[in-house]
């Protein structure tokens, strides 16, 4: 017995040993290793980091950005008091810059990487008049109102000096100004929604807010906000009244979940519009003008296959008898009822004072699943080639009625769940009401709408 596991145990280390050689951090550590080998520590060691970020307090990749690492932020310090004395001050700092950014990157990382702090003041006298002159170039681009040109000169010198606060300042102005100003304009125009978004992503892209974004903001959402109401569901027949009514519900908090600063939804019930005092700015107007069930749609699949028998030949002449095998052509079916369910759904945005339709928009949804099928079920085992697919035994909560859905022979069985219905209408209902979301928040989101 022990020496039968010896195999599998071997087998189970070499797939572990594949397996771990193959994973993402050894490969990266391995091209690590060549790029070392080739003189690209630089490189090297940017790529033993992102193994050890991929994986933290990974052992060896931990020993590579510590081995590499320190090599090359000598080299690197070493070029930067070589181009510092040649007078090429640009590079020079770009060198110290590359050393520093290595070092905290491998401190973030858990390995400890030293050096640059012994060249920090000859770094920042370096720096110091070259940072000055980018500021004045800088400046005089927001003056002249190139706010692109400024944002880089800025962002350059902050590359230099990031903890820089005033700098910071100067680039998020530079960065900030000309969306401001744009705002602005849209905001004059009463173009109250785009004026929002645009301060919006402004604070985004600078991480606070600017000047008076924030009162701005404020103030486009009171000028620009609007009311829907959200009317009942019309529909044809009782069956799809009831449907609409909970497909009604669920668009709604689909709509309210959005939390669109710009639209207040209102229940637009018989019972709101009665007790009301105002109208709604906008209606939304829907119509159930399709719901088709088609129930009982039978397809029937015919199979064929082989069977194989093996028979006892005897010989006349020597009377040996020798086993053959005979392969019979035999032919089975494979039959389902299936259930076809499709629904569509229109919706009208109204002005309720013009009486105009703003926007209209037509969705539809449809499924089909087999809620019957007659199935073989003979023993796979007989037949040949295999070509046989589709066997499956009845499940526990299926109702096996073999007297339904047409009389089967003895080959065939016949599963019926009935409750496959509920859920595909359950289904179309709830995709009809994700796709009218969508095209609806589309449509209202549309220029031509709000602005």
């Amino acid at each position: 017995m022990a020496q039968r596991a010896y195999p599998s145990i071997i087998a189970t280390l070499l797939i572990a040993v594949v397996a771990f050689s193959c994973s993402p951090v050894n490969q990266s550590l391995k091209r690590s290793k060549k790029l070392a080998s080739a003189g690209l520590t630089y490189e090297a060691t940017t790529m033993a980091l992102e193994a050890l970020e991929r994986k933290p307090g990974h052992q060896k990749a931990m020993i590579q950005v510590k081995t590499y690492g320190e090599k090359e932020i000598k080299a690197q310090l070493h070029e930067f008091d070589r181009l510092a004395e040649a007078g090429e001050t640009v590079s020079a700092l770009d060198a110290f810059v590359r050393a520093r950014d290595l070092e905290d990157r491998a401190n973030r990382a858990g390995v400890l990487l030293l050096g640059t702090s012994a060249h920090m003041s000859e770094y920042n006298i370096l720096k110091r008049d070259y940072v000055k002159d980018l500021v004045q170039k800088g400046q005089q681009s927001l003056d002249q109102g190139d706010f692109t040109g400024a944002e880089r000169t800025f962002a350059r010198a902050l590359k230099y000096s990031p903890e820089d606060n005033a700098l910071q300042d100067l680039w998020r102005a530079a960065l900030a100004e000309p969306l401001h100003r744009e705002a602005h304009r849209l905001y004059d125009n009463q173009k109250y929604r785009t004026a929002f978004y645009i301060w919006a992503d402004l604070e985004q892209e600078i991480g606070e807010p600017y000047k008076n974004s924030r009162q701005y903001q404020d103030s486009a959402v009171f000028h620009g906000m609007v009311t829907v109401g959200v009317r009942d569901i019309l529909a044809p027949t009782r069956q799809e009244l009831t449907l609409s009514q909970s497909m009604r519900a669920d668009l709604i908090n689909n709509l309210v979940r959005t939390e669109d600063p710009f639209i207040d939804w209102i229940n637009w019930n018989d019972q709101t519009r009665y007790q009301a005092s105002e109208q709604p700015d906008y209606l939304l107007e829907m119509e159930m003008t399709d719901w088709t069930e088609v129930p009982g749609t039978m397809s029937r699949y015919e199979r064929q296959g082989y069977r194989k028998e093996i028979l006892d030949k005897k010989n006349p002449d020597t009377g040996e008898v020798t086993k053959e095998t005979v392969y019979h052509k035999v032919v089975y079916f494979d039959i389902d009822y299936r259930v076809y369910i499709h629904g569509a759904l229109k919706f009208s945005l109204v002005d309720p004072i013009k009486g105009s339709i703003l926007t209209s928009k037509e969705v539809e949804e449809q499924s089909e699943r087999i809620v019957a099928s007659a199935e073989y079920s003979g023993d796979p085992a007989h037949l040949y080639p295999g070509q046989w697919s589709s066997i499956s035994e009845a499940k526990t909560t299926d109702q096996v009625l073999t007297s339904k859905k047409g009389q089967l022979d003895g080959r065939m069985k016949t599963s019926y769940n009935p409750r496959i219905i509920d859920d595909m209408r359950e289904a179309v209902k709830n995709s009809l009401v994700n796709k009218t979301s969508v095209t609806l928040i589309q449509a209202l989101n549309s220029p031509l709408f709000l602005q």
